[in-house]
């Protein structure tokens, strides 16, 4: 884990003053790593609207080129469609993107306006990410919804629709992992996001278990039973666990092994153990 802090450090020194120039010309270049020698070049379109800071710009930059290095170096995954990046600096216009180039209702953008701080689609020509950059906003909060959304299109290139068959570990996970990419260039990020979550887990009226969060429509219950704040922090804190074990690198391998097995299979040839058992384990663990 040091190490990995060092690396990614290291990199963030070499950010140009001007930051969505750097964007726009070097994070394309990165953005074209080759899965073969025949893979298609990526490009990227940045539209970074009016009142959306340098410094937000800066730090998305950082998170991006930071989770593409990660998935390269590591997993040699890399991302070949078109990436459209859209800044916004405020609720309102972060709602008008989600109904725009999401597809969601006038009332539905305006709720995950107030309940989400980025967005991610996978279309069938280009990715599309969205983010809030408000001048006010904890900048690791915001650079971590860059990281969480972008780990999720690596999670379904390596795993497929099988990636989202436990809910649990595909948002705990980009969690994790979003969070650990943070911590290297905004030191204190990852003990922040574990008082944080037991925080939560401690005040909430009730708790899920994971089994209750398997599925998008699973999700979406326990998101209005239990509130989003505890289904994610419940999600991160059994993730945690398995980074704990077996290493952060490791967590991503049961994405890979979904290519060939069911999850629970995935998840015992990765883990070393059953899902179901480590499951109860968890929920016994995380308690009020």
């Amino acid at each position: 884990m040091n190490g990995l802090k060092r690396c990614l450090k290291a990199r963030g020194q070499d950010v140009k003053k001007d930051f969505l120039l750097f964007l726009i010309s070097g994070l394309a270049l990165l953005l074209c790593l080759p899965q073969t020698a025949s893979s298609a070049t990526s490009t990227i379109k940045v539209d970074a609207k009016a009142g959306v800071s340098s410094t937000h710009v800066k730090y998305a930059t950082l998170a991006i080129n930071d989770i593409v290095r990660f998935f390269s170096d590591n997993y040699h995954l890399g991302l070949h469609k078109k990436l459209r990046i859209l800044l916004v600096p405020d609720d309102k216009e972060y709602a008008k993107v989600l109904a725009r180039d999401f597809g969601y209702t006038q009332a539905d953008a305006a709720k995950m306006s107030r309940t989400t701080g980025g967005m991610a689609r996978d279309g069938n020509m280009e990715y599309i990410f969205a983010a809030k950059a408000k001048q006010n906003s904890p900048m690791d909060a915001f650079m971590h919804a860059a990281c969480h959304e972008m780990v999720h299109w690596y999670q379904y290139a390596a795993g497929g629709n099988k990636s989202a068959q436990v809910k649990w570990l595909l948002e705990g996970t980009a969690d994790v992992i979003g969070y650990n990419i943070v911590e290297a260039h905004l030191h204190g990020t990852l003990e922040k996001y574990r008082k944080r979550s037991l925080n939560v887990i401690r005040k909430a009226a009730a708790i899920p278990t994971l089994r209750e969060l398997y599925s998008r429509k699973d999700w979406l219950a326990a998101m209005d039973r239990y509130g989003g704040n505890v289904i994610y922090s419940k999600a991160g804190l059994a993730v945690s666990e398995l980074v704990q074990r077996q290493g952060l690198k490791s967590i991503f391998n049961y994405f890979l092994n979904l290519k060939k097995f069911t999850p629970a299979v995935a998840f015992e040839r990765t883990f070393g153990m059953n899902l179901q058992n480590f499951e109860r384990l968890i929920d016994q663990k995380i308690r009020k």
